[in-house]
């Protein structure tokens, strides 16, 4: 699995990821990959912390968005699983890395969405119920708590760089929309940093949300008349088995 830690400005929230990432880069087949697009002093002391940490690939990069980031760290990676745990995000302490790695290594599906836990909160953040989970209009999919299948990106292409906060919903909209298996996992497996840009810029995020809709609004219709298909070919087809009995 190779960890992508996007961080830009922020010393202290990346220190607190790697610490937490420690014990996982001690199992093999486990790295991170640092995404710095930091300046000046904060850059050398990101540099400076990681000389010694193991498992850990730093690459310096202009800065070009959370999207342009995310996809740097997508070039930069070689496992068959990657997740997305940015600077100030934490790999959850009650989480066992053993069980984390093993439930990735016996998971048939293409991605795995387990459940996060906020920093200054201290809220559980659960999965809808089953009816709700698609298509998931109302954004409940967690990035920093999924771990996807990097041949995904290879299939189904990179995060937009035309969406600045919510590049992730578009993604997951236009990615599940194909057939894409999925686990979900209701056990935190990340504690989030509340104070991260898509809490505290909300109306940003609120707009291109619905940009994104009106953009997907065709897969939209037709997965909601494929329902409508789905059942009436469901009654139909008791209604037959009924009448055979």
């Amino acid at each position: 699995m190779d960890i992508i830690t996007i961080t830009k400005d922020d010393f202290l929230g990346l220190s607190s990821t790697i610490e937490s990432t420690r014990p996982l880069r001690t199992q093999p087949g486990v790295r991170q990959i640092i995404v710095d697009s930091s300046g000046g002093q904060i850059r050398k002391q990101v540099e400076q912390i990681l000389e010694g940490e193991e498992n850990v690939e730093y690459i310096w990069s202009e800065p070009s968005g959370i999207a342009g980031a995310f996809n740097r760290g997508i070039d930069a990676s070689r496992a068959q699983w990657v997740w997305f745990l940015n600077g100030g995000d934490t790999f959850h302490p009650g989480m066992d890395c053993t069980v984390f790695l093993s439930i990735l290594r016996n998971s048939s599906a293409d991605a795995v969405i387990f459940q996060m836990e906020g920093r200054q909160s201290h809220t559980k953040h659960p999965h809808p119920p089953l009816w709700a989970l698609w298509p998931p209009v109302n954004s409940w999919i967690p990035h920093p708590a999924m771990v996807l299948k990097r041949q995904l990106f290879a299939d189904h292409g990179y995060f937009d760089r035309e969406y600045r906060i919510s590049m992730d919903y578009e993604m997951w909209l236009r990615m599940f929309s194909e057939d894409v298996s999925v686990d979900l996992i209701s056990i935190p497996v990340v504690v989030y940093d509340e104070s991260g840009s898509s809490s505290t810029r909300l109306k940003e995020s609120a707009r291109e949300a619905l940009k994104i809709l009106r953009s997907k609004r065709g897969m939209l219709l037709n997965r909601w008349l494929e329902n409508g298909r789905m059942i009436l070919r469901a009654v139909r087809y008791y209604r037959r088995v009924g009448k055979s009995g």
